[in-house]
């Protein structure tokens, strides 16, 4: 086969061999003495021709087995031990697993406890924070009502006195005249009671507080009803005996108690006579006795006298000495006997 242009053996030499010489001989080329007219020796390879051509990849020669050395139990026992050994290593891959997959899980439970507790206690923490938001609001609410009670903006400036007829209001201001300035708040019905029970007139009261500065006190007055003599001359007393004062211009008509003591039997007969009589009745009763509980009697101012009895059924009673007095002329009825009020008894002597 005929060799590309360019390409020449190296074993072959440049000039061909004579003719007759051993073809097994070595081939030895001539020394030659290079002069200065002599050419530059020929290329052995022209490599030109690879120019173009890819690089091959260089493939390494696999490396060959090394023997194992040893006996055949020698070599099984080594075998066993790797055996072993990778069967431990691949345990403890298998526990690593198993313990990240336990922690993954772990986590996955956690979260979805903590989500599902948050669900559910959603509600309860909306209803926290509702409870806390009211709860200071009325904390705040209540410190500046405090503050606003307690400043001089809250004062009483004005006491009013209503429902007193007998009574002069001066009297129940000048009692209330230390309250003047004192907070509104300090203002109590136990405070005012102590400072009213200088005043005798006065049998209950109602307390009313009108902000910022108004303190209105409702009075109920006792009702005089007799007059009974004392160390200092006559005095009017209320059911209760309790002394309202002297006589005046409009409690000198109520009837007298004759020999009838207060804090008596007789007394507390005659009270609850007195308590249940009407007005018009009262006002024409000039004295009233008592030798007994349950014996009464009303001398009215015409002369007349009533029988009363006991203080049991005074009401009735009291109605029929009314329409009795309306219908009776008294020059002839001098005496009415209601002692039994379904059957009063009129007597002209």
């Amino acid at each position: 086969m005929r060799r590309p242009d360019g390409f020449d053996r190296l074993d072959e030499p440049a000039e061909q061999a004579e003719p007759g010489a051993s073809p097994r001989g070595p081939v030895v080329d001539p020394v030659e003495v290079p002069t200065e007219d002599a050419e530059p020796p020929q290329r052995r390879w022209a490599l030109s021709a690879y120019a173009d051509l890819d690089d091959e990849p260089v493939v390494e020669p696999a490396a060959e087995p090394v023997p194992e050395r040893g006996s055949h139990a020698q070599r099984v026992d080594r075998a066993w031990r790797a055996a072993q050994k990778a069967q431990r290593a691949d345990e403890r891959e298998e526990a690593r697993e198993a313990r990240r997959a336990a922690a993954q899980a772990r986590r996955a439970r956690i979260r979805s406890e903590r989500a599902e507790v948050r669900r559910f206690t959603a509600g309860r923490r909306r209803q926290l924070r509702t409870a806390l938001l009211s709860v200071g609001g009325l904390v705040l609410a209540l410190l500046l009502l405090v503050g606003l009670v307690w400043s001089p903006l809250m004062s009483v400036r004005d006491v009013r006195v209503e429902g007193a007829e007998r009574l002069d209001p001066a009297a129940v201001q000048a009692a209330l005249a230390d309250s003047v300035g004192e907070p509104i708040a300090t203002v109590t019905e136990a405070g005012v009671a102590e400072r009213l029970q200088a005043i005798p007139q006065v049998e209950s009261f109602r307390l009313e507080v009108v902000p910022p500065s108004t303190v209105i006190v409702h009075i109920v007055e006792r009702r005089p009803v007799a007059i009974v003599p004392g160390d200092g001359g006559e005095a009017v007393i209320d059911a209760a005996g309790v002394v309202l004062g002297g006589v005046a211009a409009d409690t000198g008509s109520l009837p007298r108690l004759v020999g009838i003591e207060p804090a008596s039997e007789e007394f507390d007969a005659v009270a609850s006579v007195l308590v249940s009589v009407p007005t018009e009745v009262l006002s024409a009763t000039q004295t009233i006795e008592a030798g007994s509980p349950s014996d009464i009697r009303l001398t009215l101012a015409s002369g007349q006298v009533v029988q009363w009895g006991g203080a049991d059924e005074s009401r009735l009673k009291a109605d029929v000495v009314a329409a009795l007095l309306a219908t009776q002329d008294p020059a002839v009825a001098r005496v009415l006997d209601v002692r039994a009020p379904e059957h009063p008894v009129v007597r002209g002597s």
